[in-house]
């Protein structure tokens, strides 16, 4: 069998190096590992072109990027019902036994969409499954394959997915050419948010969050926006996934839903968008809007049993856009994790609205289905720890059968002036449109 190399195994080496762990893994009683090895791959590396679903690309603010491929194992709860404005107990109970069951040190990827009424319930469509493999590109710039091998796998098929998800690794497609969003406020996103407004201050709700799409121009491959939108937002979260349901998103998120390492749970409210000007004048609008959206965060939390919350509040700068932040930190139990936080928290007052159900009534009626737009994607450990990061799926675009597609909103609260928040949701397009426009010659 051929060796590795300086940089690692070449694919179809690797293969032939697994065929013969399977081998092994067969003989064994605890028929379960995650296999490490550093593959041979092309420079700027990406499966975004190739149609292999499930995939997420993953990158923490100034962090290095990572890519998962495949499905090892899916958990069968694919719907989670609120029971009360907080998730099933009986749904959340059954998610968490089966992340418990791995016990095996790699991620297990959690996609959540914006909730959805059904019936008289309200339902948050959901997938949360283990990668067949965990791609990461290392300080050094080699890339660690992690995969995932389970007993009840059939040899022959792990194999050949294998092969398959290696074979559909290649560079990211580049281009100079500019994009550009021609964005137009229409009368009738003016008429939604005032007749949005006009129902909060007949008290169907405290906070509701609009939004609206507009339409990308041009049939551009997935791998180049995603390289541009990565280039341009070192700082922010960029992620990609793409589901077999067909639901896609590609963002440069600056919210984190919750983050759980060691003792310490770690969230945000990000809530009121403007210059920092605007931000730091005093403003009733954003300063209400702010205040709803930490509120529910620290009283969710305290529910949960989060010790000690620490909050600072500070204007955060975003791309071209600033944001009012505070940020949580507390000490979290044996029985805090980030599975429970995230769905807990999901949707915040600033993706969805306050009351939640009733802001969902509003928004159910004045806009088309989010999907994955305002959900939740996050990474997961399966070693039982609990910890994990889940960010908030917002400024980015995702593709249709029409082509791709930027989404952006805005808070609304009783004080709210409709062309203010119409220009605010114009500057949140015009900032996607920025992180996407034009990748360096």
């Amino acid at each position: 069998m051929t060796a590795p190399g300086p940089r690692g195994w070449q694919p179809a080496a690797f293969v032939d190096h697994v065929m013969d762990v399977v081998g092994e893994l067969n003989r064994r009683h605890d028929r379960r590992l995650v296999l490490r090895a550093c593959v041979d791959l092309p420079d700027d590396w990406t499966a975004a072109d190739s149609g292999i679903v499930p995939r997420v690309a993953w990158r923490s603010p100034h962090g290095r990027p990572a890519e998962a491929l495949g499905l090892a194992r899916q958990c069968p709860v694919t719907e989670l019902r609120w029971l009360n404005d907080a998730p099933h107990p009986d749904d959340l109970q059954a998610m968490q036994a089966w992340m418990a069951q791995h016990q095996l040190l790699a991620d297990a990827l959690l996609a959540c969409s914006f909730p959805e009424p059904r019936g008289g319930e309200i339902v948050v469509p959901l997938q949360l499954w283990l990668p067949r493999l965990w791609l990461t590109t290392l300080a050094d710039g080699r890339v660690e394959v992690s995969l995932v091998l389970l007993g009840e796998d059939d040899p022959d098929a792990v194999l050949a997915e294998v092969r398959g998800l290696l074979a559909a690794i290649q560079p990211h497609k580049r281009s100079v050419a500019p994009l550009q969003l021609a964005d137009r406020a229409e009368p009738e996103h003016m008429a939604a948010i005032a007749q949005l407004v006009t129902a909060m201050r007949a008290g169907e709700a405290q906070k509701v969050v609009w939004s609206r799409t507009l339409a990308v121009s041009g049939a551009w491959p997935r791998s180049t926006l995603a390289g541009r939108m990565r280039a341009a937002r070192p700082e922010a979260w960029t992620v990609d996934v793409q589901l077999a349901n067909g639901q896609n998103f590609l963002c440069a998120t600056p919210e984190l839903l919750v983050a759980c390492q060691g003792d310490e749970v770690a969230t945000m409210a990000l809530a009121g968008t403007g210059s920092r000007a605007q931000l730091t004048a005093e403003d009733a609008r954003l300063g209400d809007e702010h205040g709803r959206v930490r509120d529910f965060v620290l009283q969710r939390l305290t529910a949960l049993g989060v010790e000690a919350p620490n909050v600072q509040t500070d204007i955060a700068n975003a791309g071209p856009l600033a944001h009012r932040r505070t940020q949580i930190r507390g000490h979290r139990g044996p029985n805090v994790d980030a599975l429970t936080v995230a769905l807990t928290l999901h949707p915040t007052p600033a993706l969805l609205g306050l009351p939640r159900k009733e802001a969902l009534a509003l928004l159910t009626r004045s806009e088309p289905p989010r999907g994955l737009y305002g959900g939740c994607l996050g990474r997961l450990a399966c070693d039982g720890s609990g910890t994990g990061e889940v960010v908030v799926l917002l400024r980015g675009v995702m593709a249709t059968p029409e082509g791709w597609q930027a989404r952006a909103g805005a808070g609304l609260v009783p004080g709210s002036v409709p062309s203010d928040e119409v220009a605010e949701i114009a500057q949140k397009l015009a900032a996607i449109g920025q992180s996407l426009a034009a990748e360096a010659p």
